[in-house]
């Protein structure tokens, strides 16, 4: 889609941008006195402890508008920022948009964005409360949600426990192995790679697990996988001041991620590992509460499968048991925006 001025596609002001984004708003609602419309944002204490979250989307570091729709867009966007949320065990409260965009977008492309941001925010209820505009040389996006914890703590990364089981959520890989299709010319809407597309372009934040952990206390840390589990259990572990042990051959990965993996002649345990944007959850719990846990995530996301990958040890360094009975220590070598060229 043309994101600036065609022959067939009507372009927007800055006024006009800001008064589509205020017709998808709030101005009020529980929580909040005032939203779009003034200076800032009012909102009301009361709600429980406030989690808040910024997550910053910049064209061509992570979106390639050749192969991602305006919809999609906003989202992926929006998925990244309730990952979090649902890492704390947040309930999703309220959304703050900034946003950058070229000279002269195109009505079309903001309506779609907008579309795909409020598709996703509305299925948490989320209420967007504010936000800014800017003309930009790319696409920026910016969204800043604020979740609560009423009655219960959020649960944090630096709080595992040595003999904890180290858990995940759904399959590890996938959207790298969508990346992989995308990048080297495959349709987005081929059939046969649809599910590692559909977890790049289309994935699915872990919210509702998230609220069901915290809320009856299960589990003892956790975070989202956003750089890789190689570098987000890492984090987990330097937190908490522990170490870890990975099996290898426990960590869940879907068929189409390894079949493309083959294809693109690498190892699918390198994409599980160190691919990154699965928005999965990973977090560690005591051994005992694994039964009580696996129930209440078919409860509150069904289908969504929980698979043990490791547990907590008292010695630093995340390692890696092979079948074999090797041990490796597993490098941090998930997406580091500073290290590595945008893709």
């Amino acid at each position: 889609m043309a994101l600036s001025n065609s022959n067939t596609s009507e372009t927007l002001t800055e006024e006009q941008i800001i008064a589509m984004v205020g017709a998808a708003s709030a101005k009020q609602a529980p929580g909040l006195s005032m939203g779009i419309g003034d200076d800032a944002a009012v909102l009301e204490p009361g709600l429980g402890k406030a989690c808040v979250t910024t997550d910053l989307l910049v064209e061509k570091v992570h979106f390639d508008l050749a192969y991602i729709t305006p919809h999609d867009l906003g989202l992926r966007a929006m998925a990244a920022n309730l990952s979090d949320l649902g890492a704390m065990g947040a309930k999703p409260a309220f959304a703050f948009l900034s946003l950058g965009l070229p000279k002269s977008p195109a009505r079309k492309f903001v309506q779609e964005l907008l579309q795909g941001l409020n598709r996703l925010g509305q299925d948490h209820g989320l209420i967007l409360a504010g936000g800014d505009t800017v003309r930009s040389p790319m696409v920026t996006l910016n969204i800043c949600l604020i979740g609560y914890c009423k009655g219960y703590e959020p649960i944090l990364r630096a709080t595992a426990q040595k003999g904890d089981a180290i858990c995940v959520s759904g399959n590890l890989g996938a959207s790298r192995a969508g990346l992989f299709w995308l990048q080297n010319g495959g349709s987005p809407h081929d059939s046969t790679a649809q599910k590692a597309i559909a977890a790049h372009l289309r994935p699915l934040p872990r919210v509702n697990l998230g609220l069901t952990l915290a809320q009856n206390g299960l589990v003892n840390s956790m975070m989202d996988i956003s750089d890789g589990l190689a570098t987000d259990l890492a984090r987990l572990c330097r937190a908490s001041g522990v170490g870890a042990s990975v099996w290898s051959d426990h960590i869940p990965m879907a068929q189409i991620t390894r079949g493309l993996a083959a294809q693109a002649a690498q190892d699918p345990l390198d994409w599980a590992l160190t691919g990154g944007e699965d928005f999965e959850l990973l977090f560690t719990c005591p051994p005992g509460n694994l039964v009580e846990i696996k129930e209440k995530a078919q409860k509150a996301e069904p289908g969504l499968a929980i698979t043990q990958v490791g547990e907590i040890t008292q010695e630093n360094g995340v390692f890696l048991e092979l079948p074999q009975g090797e041990t490796r220590e597993i490098s941090l070598t998930g997406f580091d925006h500073f290290k590595q060229e945008p893709a």
